[in-house]
């Protein structure tokens, strides 16, 4: 007879697929990786699956006064984090204030001037050689800032271009074998990358994003774009910094190692900390990292099914996101289940094993040979994995896509993006009979956020002229009540000039042409609609529309 796939063997599952793994290549191929700033915190990270870790070098600290150096915080803990096993990555960041462009006030605040880059770019090279020099056998990956942004960063795209320039001249002169990894703005920005690599390609070793408070399953298409549009011809490595919301958990945990493998990303940073895991959670994170990913396979809306493999050995982690649904898997009679609540999730059928998948990864094993040439087969044929999507919430040959919202919001293809900063106060209203939302007065700012569906435009690099029509009710004179647009362009986020809404009792509607919209969500949302100039008079918003016309 034979016999069920149990969790008797499993204490051994995550050994047994490592030592399956080619020598070296759980660190060169994929590392879970944290930022955190205490070097105590570093063993029990090494503890839970941790093998790299992010330490800030703050220029400010270091050299207070230009040519008298300060290490020992650094040594202390580049040193902790090698004791625990794990690589480190320098991230250079933060001007002295004898350096900093700031001047006055400014000048005298610490937390706005040694965000402000150097007057001169050359302090900043000799500081970046001075580093490098230093830990140049202990330290390999160096990062320029931690975010080349607000209110991290208080300088231009260009000056930011200037730095990592330097850096990366100042690297090389020092360890020719040293890499420089460009940081991100919070989002998924892909505009910033392709920027990045148009304007300065040999001074990026490695590209990063930076996803904030978004599920892994919202990944898989800004990390397919990235690969398939973005680094086309001129391929890196890739490493992500997640900002996790609160509450993280093992199984999400689980997750967005698997979404990180199969977007091809190098690393994995944890912000602002790794949860604690053991048990199954933990094996599974330690399997995960020392296999390959093969490919994926598709089981339907909601299913997301990645197989891996190593010297002989294959493994599938399988979950749904929604109501369970059973999954049937071929797999060798020495195949091993491993759910992260300890329980059985299987039951054996010809063959194989019929798993029962929910939010919880399932971890198998083991799987047959045929398993394995469908995932591969699939990833040749279909590039990187995409959530699949039921055919009624595929916008991806739609013209347009609207939304009326209000008590019951009516529409597809665009939604509200709720709890967002700067967020308008709304009060759902009726109009005649018609659904509404009115912007309540005197908020400043007062924001209404929209998301495009993905399927309908995601990353619009020139290849759609976008508009978006706001029905709104008349104004009760003229030039006393407006709004304008906040929208993802390619550029970055930009405002859309001021618009006057007409005066009159009914519905009147507004045409907007954006040019240069991108809408691939960098922050999480795609436009917004800005209210916060109105006092003395509501703003109601009716039906929204977004349109696309092919160029």
């Amino acid at each position: 007879m034979r016999r069920t796939p149990t969790l008797w063997a499993l204490v051994l599952l995550g050994t047994v697929l490592l030592l399956a793994a080619p020598p070296g290549r759980a660190d060169q191929a994929f590392a879970l990786g944290a930022v955190v700033a205490q070097p105590t915190a570093y063993v029990p990270l090494r503890r839970v699956g941790v093998r790299t870790v992010k330490i800030t070098a703050d220029w400010s600290a270091i050299e207070p006064a230009r040519g008298r150096f300060s290490w020992a915080d650094l040594d202390l803990a580049v040193e902790a984090a090698r004791r625990a096993g794990l690589e480190p990555v320098v991230v250079l960041a933060f001007t002295p204030v004898w350096a900093s462009l700031a001047q006055g006030a400014e000048a005298r605040d610490p937390l706005v001037a040694t965000r402000m880059p150097p007057r001169q770019v050359g302090e900043w090279e000799r500081f970046v050689g001075a580093a490098v020099r230093r830990y140049r056998d202990r330290v390999r990956e160096w990062q320029v800032w931690t975010a080349p942004s607000l209110p991290h960063f208080r300088g231009t795209a260009s000056e930011y271009l200037a730095l990592l320039v330097a850096a990366r001249r100042a690297s090389q002169a020092a360890d020719p074998a040293s890499r420089i990894a460009a940081a991100s703005p919070p989002g998924f920005d892909l505009a910033h990358v392709q920027r990045l690599l148009t304007q300065a390609p040999d001074a990026v070793s490695i590209v990063s994003m930076a996803p904030s408070g978004l599920s892994p399953e919202r990944w898989l298409r800004p990390l397919a774009v990235l690969r398939e549009r973005v680094l086309r011809g001129a391929e890196r490595p890739l490493w992500l910094e997640w900002t996790a919301n609160p509450g993280l958990d093992a199984a999400a945990l689980v997750r967005a190692v698997a979404v990180a493998r199969a977007g091809g990303a190098e690393r994995l940073f944890v912000v602002p900390q790794v949860p604690q895991v053991d048990g199954p959670a933990a094996r599974a994170l330690e399997a995960l990292q020392g296999l390959a990913f093969a490919g994926y396979l598709l089981r339907g809306p909601g299913v997301y099914a990645l197989v891996f493999r190593a010297a002989g050995q294959a493994a599938l982690l399988a979950w749904r996101m929604g109501d369970p649904t059973p999954l049937e898997v071929p797999v060798l009679p020495a195949a091993r289940v491993l759910s992260l609540d300890g329980t059985a999730a299987s039951a054996s059928i010809e063959g194989g094993i019929r798993l029962l998948l929910g939010p919880l990864p399932v971890l198998v094993s083991g799987v047959a040979p045929e398993v394995v040439e469908e995932a591969e087969a699939t990833l040749r044929q279909r590039g990187l994995m995409l959530p699949v999507v039921p055919p009624e919430e595929d916008y991806s040959q739609a013209v347009e896509v609207s939304i009326r919202p209000g008590r019951e919001t009516v529409g597809g293809g665009l939604s509200l993006v709720q709890r967002m900063r700067g967020a308008a106060a709304l009060e759902a209203v009726d109009v005649n009979g018609e659904a509404a939302l009115r912007i309540a007065p005197g908020r400043e700012p007062a924001f209404l956020y929209f998301d495009v569906d993905d399927s309908f435009l995601f990353f619009n690099d020139g290849r759609f002229q976008v508009s978006v029509t706001v029905e709104t009710l008349g104004a009760r004179a003229p030039q006393t009540l407006g709004f304008n647009l906040l929208y993802d362009a390619r550029g970055g986020y930009r405002f859309t000039p001021w618009r006057w809404v007409e005066p009159g009792q009914g519905w009147t509607s507004q045409v907007v042409s954006l040019e240069d919209a991108s809408f691939a969500t960098t922050a999480g949302w795609d436009f917004a609609i800005n209210a916060g100039a109105n006092r003395r008079e509501d703003l109601i918003i009716g039906t929204v529309t977004v349109r696309k016309v092919a160029r």
